[in-house]
């Protein structure tokens, strides 16, 4: 081997083992990086390209050349001033409506307590208090020099002879919302809110912090509605909407009092209609709420639901929770029933409601079927009242589809539409009886006439 050929040789062992030291430096940190990305997180997904906005393009349109997601022109022109609009309708009905939400407090008496430990340490608390009365009189008798010479016997009271101890129930404070009715001031609110208060145990507050002691106009459990009244003649009342019209989709705001929190107000849509959830623990109870998925939370009982026009179309009522807190289902009392309710209360002092005098229960798909009906929709009639009009008119197995062209599906939405009217009124029934499709017209009769 010539000099030159072993040269050449050395050079080229040592430019392929530069060349392969280069190549190992360079894929080490990418391997090494592969590897503990996989043994850390092997779902990461490593991503190999990321496209960063060019800020000076953000104003082109996508015929100058510029790739983008979604159309500019439909953003800036359409979307934005949409979204705009909404956001200053918000606002407006905020500024509109806050006034017209008050705060509401009831001291109530409650006949639970929350723990054993707090029955006893409230009834220890009573003890003492009376105990330091008895020290306190008997230092009063020996400062008057009042001698008390009572034999062994008369200073044992026998148990039969000793005073019967008696305690009130003790009293907590209740937070809830309310709905300036009128400007003389009348307030809308929930009964739940005030359930256990006295006339001067209410307080309401104003979004201008003005205070006022409130007195009980009436309340009605069976809708879990309520009226109280200020003494004030400045107020500014919500324009109530009509409920009737309120369908799912449709934008809502909440306004209230959630955890103390004044003025909160909450946006949503309507989720559904009708709802009836088994809260109102009354024997002639209507439950057929709005729901919504608007922010509702302790507190809120007895805000306003308002639709974007700045119309009261429910009184927010109660959620569905598991924990206790919003977990996105509230529900309202529809605007018409509670005004009327209200109307009825701020009138005669109690709610007046008309009844049919039947015993009824949904159509469900076992009924249909042996009706022969073609929905499974209506409400079955399955008994009648003598005392009642009813009783003219109807008969059992007769299928109610609608009151006064207003279609019926389940029973509280037929319940909702007979207490929109009072004892006395008539009302068109329209029904399926053997097939046929009729109409009756039924004269309501009152509570006190079931008795």
């Amino acid at each position: 081997m010539s000099t030159r050929t072993f040269v050449l040789w050395i050079t080229s062992i040592i430019l392929a083992g530069a060349v392969g030291a280069l190549l190992v430096l360079n894929l080490s940190p990418v391997i090494s990086d592969s590897r503990l990305a996989s043994e850390a997180r092997p779902d990461v997904v490593r991503i190999t390209e990321i496209r960063v906005a060019d800020r000076n393009t953000q104003n082109r349109t996508p015929s100058q050349g510029t790739s983008s997601a979604l159309d500019q022109d439909q953003i800036v022109e359409q979307e934005v001033p949409s979204l705009e609009a909404m956001g200053k309708t918000f606002q407006s009905i905020s500024s509109e409506l806050t006034p017209s939400v008050v705060s509401v407090e009831a001291m109530v008496e409650v006949d639970f307590f929350g723990s054993r430990r707090m029955q006893e340490e409230w009834f220890r608390e009573r003890e003492r208090d009376t105990e330091s009365e008895r020290n306190n009189e008997t230092e009063r008798d020996e400062q008057d020099g009042q001698e008390q010479n009572l034999d062994d016997e008369s200073q044992q009271e026998s148990p039969s002879e000793a005073p019967r101890r008696s305690y009130r129930h003790p009293k907590v404070s209740a937070m809830g919302s309310g709905v300036v009715l009128s400007q003389d001031g009348f307030i809308l609110t929930n009964a739940h809110v005030i359930d256990g208060a006295s006339q001067g145990d209410v307080r309401i507050t104003l979004v201008d912090n003005r205070e006022f002691d409130a007195t009980i106009v009436g309340t009605d459990p069976s809708t879990d509605i309520a009226v109280l009244k200020i003494q004030a003649d400045d107020l500014r009342p919500v324009i109530v909407g009509d409920s009737d019209g309120v369908t799912v989709g449709d934008w809502v705001l909440a306004i209230g009092n959630p955890f103390r929190l004044r003025s909160t107000v909450t946006a949503g849509i309507v989720s559904a209609l009708s709802r009836q959830v088994e809260i109102i623990d009354d024997a002639l109870s209507i439950e057929s709420f709005i729901q919504t998925d608007a922010a509702i939370n302790t507190g809120n009982s007895g805000g306003a639901l308002v639709n974007l026009r700045g119309e009261l179309v429910g009184i927010n009522t109660a959620i569905a929770s598991r924990s206790g807190s919003y977990q996105g289902y509230g529900f309202a009392v529809p605007s018409n029933l509670a005004l009327k309710v209200a109307t009825d209360i701020i009138e005669v002092g109690e709610a007046q409601r008309g009844l049919l005098g039947v015993t009824i229960s949904s159509v469900n798909n076992a009924i249909a079927e042996e009706l022969g009906l073609e929905e499974v929709a209506g409400i079955l009639v399955v008994g009648v009242v003598e005392a009642s009009d009813a009783y003219n008119h109807l008969q059992t197995e007769d299928v109610i589809i609608a009151v006064n062209d207003v279609n019926v599906r389940e029973t509280n939405q037929l319940q909702e539409r007979i207490a929109m009217h009072r004892p006395g009124e008539t009302v068109q029934l329209t029904l399926l009886r053997d097939g046929k499709r009729i109409q009756r017209s039924v004269t309501l009769m009152g509570s006190d006439e079931l008795r």
